[in-house]
Protein backbone atom coordinates (compact mmCIF):
# COMPACT_ATOMS: atom_id res chain seq x y z
CA UNK A 1 0.00 0.00 0.00
CA UNK A 2 1.74 3.28 -0.98
CA UNK A 3 2.28 5.51 2.05
CA UNK A 4 1.43 9.32 2.31
CA UNK A 5 1.68 11.71 4.51
CA UNK A 6 0.33 15.42 4.21
CA UNK A 7 2.63 18.29 6.13
CA UNK A 8 1.47 21.75 5.92
CA UNK A 9 3.80 25.10 6.26
CA UNK A 10 6.26 22.68 3.83
CA UNK A 11 8.45 25.01 2.03
CA UNK A 12 10.50 26.21 4.79
CA UNK A 13 12.09 25.40 8.05
CA UNK A 14 10.56 22.73 9.77
CA UNK A 15 7.74 21.75 7.39
CA UNK A 16 10.25 21.64 4.49
CA UNK A 17 13.37 19.33 6.51
CA UNK A 18 10.72 17.40 7.47
CA UNK A 19 9.32 16.80 4.01
CA UNK A 20 12.56 16.19 2.31
CA UNK A 21 13.16 13.28 5.15
CA UNK A 22 9.70 11.84 3.87
CA UNK A 23 10.44 11.90 0.33
CA UNK A 24 13.37 10.17 0.60
CA UNK A 25 11.52 7.44 2.78
CA UNK A 26 9.36 7.29 -0.82
CA UNK A 27 6.43 8.61 0.87
CA UNK A 28 3.72 10.48 -1.51
CA UNK A 29 3.47 13.80 -0.23
CA UNK A 30 0.66 15.99 -0.09
CA UNK A 31 2.20 19.56 0.84
CA UNK A 32 0.77 23.37 1.10
CA UNK A 33 2.84 26.50 2.53
CA UNK A 34 3.21 30.20 1.31
CA UNK A 35 6.90 30.16 -0.52
CA UNK A 36 6.17 28.34 -3.87
CA UNK A 37 9.73 28.72 -4.51
CA UNK A 38 10.28 26.72 -1.90
CA UNK A 39 9.33 23.78 -2.59
CA UNK A 40 12.12 23.11 -5.48
CA UNK A 41 12.84 19.68 -3.88
CA UNK A 42 9.92 18.39 -4.98
CA UNK A 43 9.32 17.94 -9.10
CA UNK A 44 6.36 18.95 -10.53
CA UNK A 45 4.79 20.82 -7.12
CA UNK A 46 1.52 22.49 -7.87
CA UNK A 47 0.38 24.49 -4.91
CA UNK A 48 -2.89 22.38 -2.71
CA UNK A 49 -5.74 24.09 -1.31
CA UNK A 50 -7.60 22.51 1.41
CA UNK A 51 -10.29 20.88 -0.94
CA UNK A 52 -7.69 19.86 -3.25
CA UNK A 53 -5.47 18.19 -0.44
CA UNK A 54 -8.53 16.19 0.91
CA UNK A 55 -10.01 15.22 -2.32
CA UNK A 56 -5.99 13.62 -3.17
CA UNK A 57 -6.30 11.69 -0.06
CA UNK A 58 -9.93 10.51 -0.34
CA UNK A 59 -10.33 10.08 -4.27
CA UNK A 60 -6.67 9.08 -5.13
CA UNK A 61 -5.05 7.42 -2.15
CA UNK A 62 -7.79 6.47 0.06
CA UNK A 63 -6.09 6.44 2.77
CA UNK A 64 -3.50 8.56 4.89
CA UNK A 65 -0.44 7.70 7.38
CA UNK A 66 0.58 10.86 8.68
CA UNK A 67 -0.55 14.16 8.92
CA UNK A 68 1.68 17.16 10.48
CA UNK A 69 0.27 20.26 11.43
CA UNK A 70 3.49 22.57 11.00
CA UNK A 71 1.97 25.90 9.34
CA UNK A 72 1.96 28.78 11.97
CA UNK A 73 2.81 32.47 12.04
CA UNK A 74 4.11 34.80 15.28
CA UNK A 75 3.91 38.56 16.71
CA UNK A 76 6.07 39.04 18.94
CA UNK A 77 5.61 42.62 20.49
CA UNK A 78 4.33 44.42 23.16
CA UNK A 79 0.76 43.63 24.21
CA UNK A 80 -0.49 47.13 23.47
CA UNK A 81 0.70 46.83 20.06
CA UNK A 82 -0.93 43.75 19.04
CA UNK A 83 -4.08 44.49 16.49
CA UNK A 84 -7.47 42.82 16.07
CA UNK A 85 -6.42 41.72 12.47
CA UNK A 86 -2.88 40.68 14.24
CA UNK A 87 -5.16 38.17 16.56
CA UNK A 88 -7.53 37.26 14.00
CA UNK A 89 -4.28 36.23 11.49
CA UNK A 90 -2.78 34.30 14.40
CA UNK A 91 -5.95 32.29 15.46
CA UNK A 92 -6.56 31.33 12.02
CA UNK A 93 -3.47 30.49 10.70
CA UNK A 94 -2.48 28.71 14.37
CA UNK A 95 -5.46 27.34 15.87
CA UNK A 96 -8.07 27.45 13.42
CA UNK A 97 -6.63 26.12 10.21
CA UNK A 98 -4.78 22.71 11.91
CA UNK A 99 -8.25 21.99 13.63
CA UNK A 100 -10.28 21.96 10.31
CA UNK A 101 -7.74 20.17 8.48
CA UNK A 102 -7.64 17.72 11.11
CA UNK A 103 -11.35 17.73 11.39
CA UNK A 104 -11.57 16.98 7.63
CA UNK A 105 -9.21 14.20 7.76
CA UNK A 106 -10.22 12.38 10.95
CA UNK A 107 -13.07 10.44 9.58
CA UNK A 108 -10.90 8.56 7.17
CA UNK A 109 -8.42 7.86 10.28
CA UNK A 110 -11.18 6.42 12.16
CA UNK A 111 -11.88 4.50 9.09
CA UNK A 112 -8.70 2.99 9.06
CA UNK A 113 -7.95 2.63 12.57
CA UNK A 114 -4.64 3.78 12.12
CA UNK A 115 -2.33 6.81 11.56
CA UNK A 116 -0.43 9.48 13.38
CA UNK A 117 -1.43 13.44 13.81
CA UNK A 118 1.38 15.65 14.43
CA UNK A 119 1.15 18.65 15.68
CA UNK A 120 3.90 21.11 15.71
CA UNK A 121 3.32 23.81 19.22
CA UNK A 122 5.78 25.40 20.71
CA UNK A 123 7.58 25.85 24.10
CA UNK A 124 4.74 28.97 23.76
CA UNK A 125 2.46 26.38 23.98
CA UNK A 126 3.45 25.48 27.48
CA UNK A 127 4.57 28.78 29.37
CA UNK A 128 4.03 32.50 28.63
CA UNK A 129 6.97 34.39 27.61
CA UNK A 130 6.79 38.62 27.20
CA UNK A 131 5.53 39.83 24.31
CA UNK A 132 4.35 36.95 22.57
CA UNK A 133 0.48 37.55 24.18
CA UNK A 134 -0.80 36.57 21.00
CA UNK A 135 1.77 33.58 19.71
CA UNK A 136 1.01 32.00 23.25
CA UNK A 137 -2.71 32.24 22.86
CA UNK A 138 -2.79 30.25 19.67
CA UNK A 139 -0.37 27.44 21.08
CA UNK A 140 -1.97 27.39 24.32
CA UNK A 141 -5.06 26.57 22.73
CA UNK A 142 -3.86 23.72 19.99
CA UNK A 143 -2.54 22.43 22.87
CA UNK A 144 -5.60 21.67 24.67
CA UNK A 145 -7.00 21.03 21.19
CA UNK A 146 -4.34 18.49 21.05
CA UNK A 147 -4.87 16.96 24.13
CA UNK A 148 -8.66 16.49 24.01
CA UNK A 149 -8.09 14.55 20.86
CA UNK A 150 -5.60 12.41 21.97
CA UNK A 151 -8.04 10.84 24.19
CA UNK A 152 -10.60 10.35 21.78
CA UNK A 153 -8.25 9.08 18.72
CA UNK A 154 -6.70 6.18 21.18
CA UNK A 155 -9.62 4.13 20.82
CA UNK A 156 -9.15 4.43 17.52
CA UNK A 157 -5.45 3.48 17.06
CA UNK A 158 -4.73 7.09 16.00
CA UNK A 159 -1.57 8.64 17.56
CA UNK A 160 -1.91 12.16 18.29
CA UNK A 161 1.54 13.78 19.38
CA UNK A 162 2.21 17.34 20.37
CA UNK A 163 5.71 18.69 19.35
CA UNK A 164 6.91 21.38 22.00
CA UNK A 165 10.62 23.02 20.26
CA UNK A 166 11.91 26.15 21.67
CA UNK A 167 13.61 28.65 19.61
CA UNK A 168 14.25 27.10 15.38
CA UNK A 169 16.27 28.68 13.13
CA UNK A 170 13.60 29.69 10.37
CA UNK A 171 12.24 31.94 8.57
CA UNK A 172 9.18 32.19 10.68
CA UNK A 173 10.63 35.50 12.32
CA UNK A 174 11.35 37.04 8.48
CA UNK A 175 8.02 38.65 8.81
CA UNK A 176 9.07 40.39 12.57
CA UNK A 177 9.55 44.46 12.30
CA UNK A 178 12.43 43.24 15.38
CA UNK A 179 13.94 40.00 15.26
CA UNK A 180 15.24 37.90 17.43
CA UNK A 181 18.85 36.23 17.14
CA UNK A 182 18.79 32.96 15.78
CA UNK A 183 22.54 31.98 16.23
CA UNK A 184 21.87 29.57 18.81
CA UNK A 185 18.34 28.57 18.38
CA UNK A 186 17.63 24.77 16.72
CA UNK A 187 18.43 23.21 13.28
CA UNK A 188 15.70 22.51 11.37
CA UNK A 189 16.89 19.75 10.07
CA UNK A 190 17.76 17.99 13.33
CA UNK A 191 14.58 18.85 14.49
CA UNK A 192 12.64 17.29 11.65
CA UNK A 193 14.46 13.60 12.41
CA UNK A 194 12.92 14.17 15.57
CA UNK A 195 9.49 14.20 14.19
CA UNK A 196 10.33 12.26 11.63
CA UNK A 197 11.04 9.07 13.46
CA UNK A 198 8.40 9.54 16.17
CA UNK A 199 5.59 10.17 13.26
CA UNK A 200 6.38 6.54 11.96
CA UNK A 201 7.00 4.51 15.54
CA UNK A 202 4.26 2.56 16.20
CA UNK A 203 3.13 0.74 18.83
CA UNK A 204 3.77 3.47 21.46
CA UNK A 205 2.39 7.35 21.65
CA UNK A 206 4.02 9.50 23.53
CA UNK A 207 2.79 12.43 25.41
CA UNK A 208 3.75 15.94 24.93
CA UNK A 209 7.51 16.29 23.76
CA UNK A 210 9.17 19.58 24.70
CA UNK A 211 12.68 20.06 22.67
CA UNK A 212 15.16 22.35 24.08
CA UNK A 213 18.18 23.27 22.71
CA UNK A 214 21.79 22.49 24.51
CA UNK A 215 23.30 26.10 24.13
CA UNK A 216 21.80 29.39 26.03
Amino acid sequence: MERVVLITGASSGIGREVSKLFLLKNYNLILSGRNKEGFEYVRGYKKETRKRMIDLIRNKYKSIDILINNAGITYIQPFEENTEDQLNNILDVNLKAPILLTHDLYPIFKEQKSGSIMFINSAAGKQGYANHTLYSTSKFALNGFSQSLKLEAKKYGIRVISIHPGGVKTSLYDMLKTKPDVDQYMDPIKLAEIIVYLAETDGLSPDDISISRTTK
